[in-house]
């Protein structure tokens, strides 16, 4: 009788398993399914490409021409859509706003090739192509890599640089990206699971944020929208390479490099972040070179310029101010 009970447990476990592969496999295939659109049909009107050494980059550009340009850098599988409360509160302000795609996110070309110095080398071009006088550079989350990076590397470029909820990775260890996913099936497969499929977008949002029932129709909907495109899933997996390892080549991965930086900097953090908790902001303030400021958004978490855009773009707009 042991040994029958065992033998269907065998039996059981190995069916559990066969069938928790198939599933996988599924959401993999159903992305291939559902990535069949192009950016002429997806990208909204109102953007235009720009043209580097790297692919193009896509770019909604609003307010007046002559006003200081304000570069908006968003965050992980986000792109400049979500900043579209932003744009239009720094553009009624008088700022030349230049909200970007980082790639391979949103509709920017996807060319491969994603380090911190990578982005920067790119919007630097955005920014030539544009002819755009010294801009205040705001990065958020993982796109604050990009935006340091970019005041750290082309100095000219950058008049003031302020970082939202910045994911800089100054407080972990170096470390390469794990073996496990140094295989592009298996990373398709865990961005086929989460960043491309349009069942856990909610989700997703709703574990960044403090104010859960800020994850609207609204902003799912626009973290949806590009990856339709054809093979979000497959370009992705190259990115998530970059993004699990140690980009130890960046020089705003190098905590010694902050002291020498010559922009000025002001810190926007939401004092309720799980993902960047704010002792990572207080982290920074101390590498950081006098009078960078630091600004905690009561109970806003790693997303504040949803969760409340007006407590947001009040602060950012003191803070451009400032800069």
């Amino acid at each position: 009788m042991v040994s029958t009970f065992l033998r269907w447990s065998a039996r059981g476990l190995l069916a559990l398993l066969l069938l928790i592969v198939l599933v996988i496999v599924a959401f993999r295939l159903a992305a291939s399914i559902r990535e069949t659109r192009t950016r002429a049909e997806l990208a909204p009107p109102t953007g235009h490409l720009v043209p580097t050494r790297s692919g193009s980059v896509f770019v909604q550009e609003k307010g007046p021409i002559d006003g200081i340009p304000v570069v908006l850098f968003h965050g992980t599988a986000a792109w400049s859509e979500l900043w579209r409360h932003t744009s239009d509160a720094a553009a009624a302000a008088g700022y030349h706003v230049i909200a970007l795609d980082l790639p391979p996110f949103g509709f920017s070309d996807r060319p491969g090739g994603y380090t911190r110095a990578d982005q920067a080398a790119r919007i630097n071009d955005v920014l030539g192509a544009l002819k755009a006088a010294p801009a205040i550079i705001v990065g958020h989350s993982f796109g604050a890599g990009a935006a340091t990076e970019l005041a750290m590397r082309y100095p000219e470029r950058a008049r003031g640089l302020v970082l939202v909820d910045a994911a800089l990775g100054l407080t972990a260890a170096p470390s390469d990206a794990p073996w496990a996913i140094q295989p592009k099936w298996i990373r398709e497969i865990l961005v086929s699971l989460t960043i491309t499929n349009p069942a856990a977008t909610k989700t997703l949002l709703e574990m960044l944020i403090a104010k859960k029932e800020r994850a609207l129709p609204e902003f799912v909907a626009i973290l949806q929208r590009p990856i339709a495109q054809r093979d979000s899933t497959s370009d992705i997996a190259d990115w998530l390479y970059y993004f699990l390892g140690a980009d130890r080549a960046a020089v705003s991965a190098d905590r010694s490099a902050y002291a020498r930086l010559k922009t000025p900097v002001a810190i926007l953090w939401g004092d309720k972040d799980s993902i960047t908790p704010v002792e990572q902001a207080l982290d920074l303030r101390t590498l950081l070179p006098p009078p960078t400021s630091l600004n905690l958004l009561p109970g806003l978490g790693h997303i504040p310029q949803i969760e409340d855009p007006d407590a947001f773009n009040d602060a950012l707009l003191k803070a451009l101010g400032t800069l």
